[in-house]
C-alpha cells in the first residue's frame, strides 16, 4: 500500500460519513454528506456543483480545529502530495503560500470523504440483496447471489461457506456487516 494509500485509509479509519443527498446543480450535480467522528457529528461536506471546491463546514470551531490537526498529522503521508499524485497535477501552483497549501489539503479531505459517501450508499443498495465480501491482498470486493442473514447463526453458517468456497483466500471483509443494525 503506497503512502496515499494509507493516508486515505487513515481519514476514513478516523471519521465517517452519513447521509448522501444530491441535486440538480448550475454545473452538474451538486452533493452533501455529514461528517462524524466517534459517532458525533462534527460538520458537512459540500459540493455545491458549481465548479468550485469541495467544501467542509464544521459545527463549530473546535470541530474545525480537530480536523485541522488531524490533517496536519497526515504529514508522514504525504497528505498534501495525494491529490496531486492522483490527478498529476501540482497542488503547489494553485496555492504557493502556505495557508492556501492547508486549504489544498482540507479540499482534499472534504473531497475524500464525500466520494466515500457515495460509494456507501450505492454499497448500501446492493447490500440489501447480495452479500459482498473482500479478500485479504484484493482491494476489490465479490459478489455473492444470498441475502446477508440478520441473525448471528445465520451469518456464522454463510461465514463456513464463502470461507468453504475459496479456501485459498482468507475474508478481509463482509461488506454488509458495515451497514447492518441489531443483529440478534
Amino acid at each position: 500500500m503506497n503512502t496515499y494509500e494509507q493516508g486515505k485509509k487513515k481519514v476514513l479509519d478516523t471519521f465517517t460519513v452519513k447521509g448522501f443527498k444530491t441535486w440538480e446543480a448550475r454545473e452538474g450535480v451538486g452533493a452533501q454528506t455529514t461528517l462524524y467522528r466517534d459517532g458525533k457529528k462534527i460538520g458537512t461536506c459540500t459540493d455545491e456543483g458549481n465548479g468550485g471546491e469541495v467544501d467542509f463546514r464544521a459545527d463549530t470551531t473546535e470541530f474545525r480545529t480537530m480536523v485541522w490537526d488531524f490533517i496536519k498529522d497526515l504529514s508522514e503521508y504525504k497528505y498534501a502530495d495525494m491529490w496531486a499524485s492522483e490527478y498529476g497535477g501540482d497542488y503547489s501552483s494553485f496555492y504557493p503560500d502556505n495557508d492556501g497549501m492547508e486549504s489544498w489539503k482540507l479540499f482534499h479531505f472534504a473531497n475524500v470523504m464525500l466520494t466515500q459517501a457515495e460509494i456507501d450508499t450505492q454499497l448500501r443498495k446492493q447490500c440489501r440483496k447480495k452479500i459482498l465480501v473482500r479478500y485479504e491482498g484484493e482491494t476489490d470486493y465479490r459478489v455473492f447471489n444470498a441475502k446477508w442473514p440478520d441473525n448471528k447463526i445465520g451469518q456464522t453458517a454463510i461465514m463456513e461457506q464463502l470461507t468453504e468456497q475459496v479456501k485459498p483466500n482468507v475474508i478481509a471483509e463482509v461488506i454488509n456487516k458495515r451497514f447492518e443494525r441489531g443483529v440478534k
